[in-house]
């Protein structure tokens, strides 16, 4: 089962996604935001209106569980490729990434439109793709790259 790097950074993703999701959900509880994540992944796909009903919760959560895991994979690879020396460096650079290309980019103006969130909020989501980056990083070293770089 661990014999497949797409498996494993799909694993990694997810475990990855959830240590984010739980950062967001502190800071919620916390008051630095008002929203959840999933709630600000529902923008792409529902009205404005909606992102507050449970369904929004589902979808956004299904959105996001898909792309953390392809991110996932796309960390595993890049580790696979470039190497694993630096591997703090990396999981941190490729969460800002993350955060400025997906979050600010493609999410950007259709959250401000449909779910506007004060600077603090916007701290939040930068702090928790901080953490997203290293928890990749993390869940690496745990699953042990190095067997990955054996499979074929």
């Amino acid at each position: 089962m661990f014999n497949d790097k797409i498996f494993i950074g799909v694993v990694i993703g997810i475990l990855a996604d959830g240590v984010k999701l739980l950062t967001n959900y502190v800071l919620y509880i916390l008051g630095f935001t008002k929203v959840v994540f999933w709630q600000i992944v529902a923008t792409r796909f529902i009205q404005k209106e909606y992102l507050y009903n449970k369904l929004a919760y589902l979808i956004g959560a299904i959105a996001d569980i898909t792309v953390t895991s392809l991110l996932g994979v796309v960390f595993v690879y890049i580790i696979y490729l470039f190497g694993s020396k630096n591997l703090w460096t990396k999981g941190l650079g490729f969460g800002l990434v993350v955060w400025v290309g997906l979050f600010g980019t493609l999410l950007g103006q259709t959250v401000e439109d449909k779910l506007p969130q004060e600077p603090t909020g916007v701290v939040v989501t930068l702090i928790a793709h901080i953490i997203f980056g290293l928890a990749l990083a993390y869940f690496t070293k745990l699953l042990d790259l190095n067997r990955v770089k054996e499979i074929k």
